[in-house]
C-alpha cells in the first residue's frame, strides 16, 4: 500500500483524496472526542462546518445531543463542548450527537470525495491502521486537519502511530517524518502539551483532554463514515 499525507484540512484536495481510503486526523480533539462518545454508546455521530448547521441539524435528529467548540470553548446554548469528558454514557448512550469543531469538521468535508473515510486520534491509531489494510486498496491518504489551517503535532504523531502499525507500507515523506516523530516521543502526553495547541488547550483549563487525548492505541471503537448516508459517523470494532 502506498501512503501519502496532506498536512492539514486546508491543504486537503479532493482530487488527491478521490476513490481512495481518506483517515482524517484531529487528535486535539474532535476525533479523540468522536471516539470517545461511540465508546459511550452514542448511536451515530453527524460532524457539520458551523453552528446554523448543527442547530439545523438537531432539529431534524429526535432526541439528539449538540456538542462543539469555537476558541476550544464550548458553544452558548449547546449541551456539551468538545471534550471526551463531555459524553459519558449516562448523557450519550442510544443518542445521536451533531458536532461542530474548528478543524476536524473541515478535514472530514473536503475528505467527501474517498471511497470511504475513518477519523482518527492517538487511541484510535491501531484502529485506523485495521481499517485501512481491510480496505485493500493499493493507495490510501491520512489527511492532518491540523490547527487554524496549519501543521500540527500532534496530529503528526498520529499519523505516525498509524504508519506504525502498517508494516511493508510504500510511505511518502512526511509519513516517514510522522513516524520517526512517533518512535522518537518517549513521553506522548509531554510531546503533546509541550506543542502549540496542546499548551493553548492546557491554559484555557483542559488538561485532562490532553492526557487522555494522548494515550495510544486506547480505544476500541473507531469513527468511520457511513457509506449509505454519508453525513454521518457510526462505530467501526475491526474487520
Amino acid at each position: 500500500m502506498e501512503v501519502t499525507a496532506c498536512e492539514s484540512a486546508r491543504s486537503l484536495r479532493a482530487a488527491a483524496a478521490r476513490n481512495i481510503p481518506v483517515v482524517a486526523i484531529d487528535t486535539l480533539r474532535a476525533a479523540t472526542t468522536c471516539a470517545a462518545a461511540l465508546e459511550a454508546g452514542a448511536l451515530e455521530i453527524w460532524p457539520v462546518a458551523t453552528v446554523e448547521d448543527a442547530v439545523a441539524a438537531r432539529g431534524r435528529l429526535q432526541g439528539a445531543l449538540l456538542g462543539g467548540e469555537r476558541g476550544m470553548l464550548p458553544l452558548p446554548g449547546f449541551d456539551a463542548g468538545n471534550s471526551p469528558y463531555d459524553y459519558p454514557a449516562a448523557v450519550v448512550a442510544g443518542r445521536a450527537l451533531v458536532l461542530t469543531t474548528t478543524n476536524g469538521t473541515l478535514a472530514l468535508r473536503r475528505a467527501r470525495p474517498a471511497s470511504g473515510v475513518a477519523f482518527a486520534a492517538l487511541r484510535t491509531a491501531h484502529l485506523a491502521a485495521r481499517w485501512l489494510l481491510a480496505a485493500q486498496s493499493p493507495r490510501a491518504l491520512i489527511a492532518l486537519a491540523g490547527t487554524e489551517g496549519g501543521f500540527s503535532h500532534e496530529d503528526a504523531l498520529t499519523a505516525g502511530a498509524i504508519a506504525s502499525r502498517l508494516p511493508g507500507a510504500e510511505l511518502d515523506d512526511l509519513m516517514r517524518t510522522c513516524l520517526a516523530a512517533f518512535h522518537g516521543a518517549q513521553d506522548l502526553a509531554g510531546e503533546i502539551g509541550a506543542a502549540p495547541h496542546g499548551r493553548r488547550l492546557i491554559e484555557k483549563g483542559f488538561a485532562r483532554d490532553v492526557a487522555y487525548a494522548a494515550q495510544a492505541f486506547a480505544a476500541n471503537v473507531l469513527p468511520v463514515r457511513d457509506e449509505r448516508k454519508k453525513g454521518r459517523l457510526v462505530p467501526w470494532r475491526g474487520a
